[in-house]
């Protein structure tokens, strides 16, 4: 057998064939995020799921009440006004809230759409409508929906054969056609349509069925309202379906207090009932284990900076335990920012940031002061500066200090004494915040982190610009997995590694490069790739933004020395 081996293929007839090579054109560009996300009590929107935000008004829409936690999310988005705030937010409810509950009698099983206890406040009632069908409302506080004329004919059927006597009966499952003696039944399985149904009854000698105000989409099984024999012979026996239309209205978008689904049984719209309550509804019981179930959430989302809204120092261990597993085991790097209560001395701080020792994870000690909703000026804890803190890094570009950035607090639970406290906490791993002249400012955007003075171990901003540097030369070198090793697929690799080192090499995170003499000193250098068996190994040096924490000077100070003739 004769042929050449091209594109995947053994071509063996003569032809002309082609292939487009298009390794070259892999985005270039930078594309991990710089998200921040919260965990923390709510009293709207659904636990243990991401929830994302771009605004705070959008979040407090959907979280309704508890103060604490949307002033955390209003600072979160609007931390400082020397940095911008996180394009997204995520916020995961660890509160185990439940759904409101109401059966309308035989009819219709409604839960809230919401979450939580307050949906238990949520009312619904059943009239007769002013022209047919029902007439539906429900009410939440001063806010209602409400439809008059809530109704579905689906189609029309009459008998005009030559029988004495025809009757048209539906049940749950089947229409039964009777003309005389004979008796024909339909199975709506067969049929999930109006129109498909109406086009089976006109093959039945002597029916006639015509779809009704545009419903031969509408379906059939367990949506037909059930009605017994009727008869067909001497006018239109109308086939509804009312019970499917209220329920249909309650599910559209014409209402967002409840869902519907129709009970067992069901056979027709449901009765008339005066304002009738939800219940059963409950905000749930925050237990470790819950917390626990919130960072198995997160696991799923990719997300660089997390805070838990919570003062406990449980808590807080178990975010340095998530971004360490996410960071060295999941391939999602991230950090965390950590607060404690209101009224936590200097040692209470020290020996919190001690005991987690890590340098993914920094620890706020001091509340702020900030209006609240009722325009109070009222002290938040401390893991409320910590989300604000969050969110001034995921509102930065990667590897960009904090360190003397100001914040947008209305004042501080207390002054630090500057360097007689500071000295003390900042060497301890406690970020500190600074009561000064031009405001509230960060100190120095630090890691709990105690064993060595690595920068990037003691830096915030400079290992999470290293994280971003491993991710996206991860990310671009990713597609050679999987290919032959080969000289082209080290090239290749090499080439999405350059060119992703490249595309980094801005102010942040890892700089520009510097003319030094005659030569420039780049952010990056020896890039190597290297194939062994079946692994393929890229090394090279880069050079991470390093805040400057300490501007000194030295002013060398000699005696005027000089000469005078007159």
């Amino acid at each position: 057998m004769s042929g050449v081996f091209f594109n995947g293929q053994q071509l063996i007839t003569p032809q002309s064939a082609s292939m487009l090579d298009d390794s070259g054109m892999f985005n270039k560009n930078t594309s991990v995020g710089n998200i921040v996300a919260l965990l923390g009590r709510a009293e709207g929107g659904e636990p243990f799921k991401a929830l994302r935000f771009g605004s705070a008004d959008q979040a407090k829409a959907v979280l309704k009440g508890d103060e604490v936690t949307l002033k955390a999310i209003e600072r979160a988005f609007d931390p400082s006004s020397e940095t911008t705030g996180p394009s997204t937010l995520i916020f995961i409810r660890i509160n185990p809230a439940t759904r409101a509950e109401l059966a309308l009698g035989t009819a219709i099983d409604l839960v809230s759409t919401d979450f939580g206890r307050r949906n238990n406040q949520i009312k619904v009632k059943v009239e007769s409508a002013s022209v047919k069908g029902k007439k539906l409302t429900t009410a939440f506080g001063n806010d209602y929906f409400s439809k008059d004329n809530v109704y579905r004919d689906a189609m029309s059927v009459r008998y005009t054969g030559g029988e004495a006597t025809a009757t048209l009966a539906i049940t749950s499952t089947k229409a039964i056609l009777v003309a005389g003696a004979t008796t024909t039944e339909i199975d709506l399985i067969d049929f999930p349509t109006v129109q498909e149904l109406a086009d089976r009854i006109n093959a039945v000698a002597g029916f006639t069925a015509n779809v009704m105000d545009g419903n031969g989409l509408a379906p059939t099984l367990q949506a037909l309202d059930t009605a017994a024999a009727a008869n067909c012979k001497a006018a239109d026996v109308i086939v509804t379906a009312h019970l499917q239309a209220c329920i249909d209205w309650f599910n559209g978008t014409g209402e967002g207090f409840v869902t519907a689904s129709r009970k067992d049984g069901a056979t027709g719209a449901p009765a008339n009932t005066a304002f009738a309550y939800l219940s059963g509804a409950s905000d749930g019981i925050v237990t470790n284990a819950e917390w626990q179930k919130a960072f198995e959430v997160l696991q799923q989302v990719d997300a660089q900076w997390i805070c838990p809204l919570s003062p406990l120092a449980a808590i807080h261990a178990m975010a340095d335990t998530h971004v360490a597993y996410m960071s060295n085991v999941s391939r999602k790097k991230r950090r965390a920012i950590t607060g404690g209560n209101v009224g936590m001395s200097d040692d209470e701080a020290l020996l919190a940031a001690k005991n987690l020792n890590s340098d993914r994870t920094s620890f706020i000690h001091l509340g702020a002061y900030d209006y609240n909703p009722k325009s109070k000026l009222t002290l938040y804890p401390a893991f409320v500066v910590a989300a604000a803190v969050a969110g001034m890094f995921a509102g930065v570009a990667p590897g960009v200090a904090l360190t003397n950035k100001s914040m947008k607090w209305r004042g501080l639970e207390r002054a630090l004494r500057v360097p007689t406290d500071t000295n003390v906490l900042l060497a301890g791993g406690v970020l500190c915040l600074e009561d000064g002249e031009e405001g509230y400012k960060v100190l120095q955007s630090l890691s709990t982190w105690r064993n060595d003075s690595n920068f990037n171990r003691v830096e915030q901003s400079c290992g999470a610009a290293c994280d971003f540097v491993l991710r996206n030369v991860e990310e671009a070198i990713d597609p050679v997995r999987g290919k032959g090793g080969s000289p082209r697929t080290m090239a290749d690799a090499l080439s999405r590694a350059e060119t992703r080192l490249n595309a980094l090499s801005v102010p942040a995170p890892m700089g520009p490069g510097v003319l030094v003499g005659d030569a420039v000193n780049p952010p990056w250098r020896k890039l190597t790739v290297s194939l062994e068996g079946d692994v393929i190994r890229i090394e090279y040096e880069c050079s991470p933004v390093v805040p400057i924490n300490y501007a000194l000077q030295v002013a060398h100070a000699v005696p005027y020395s000089g000469s005078a003739s007159a």
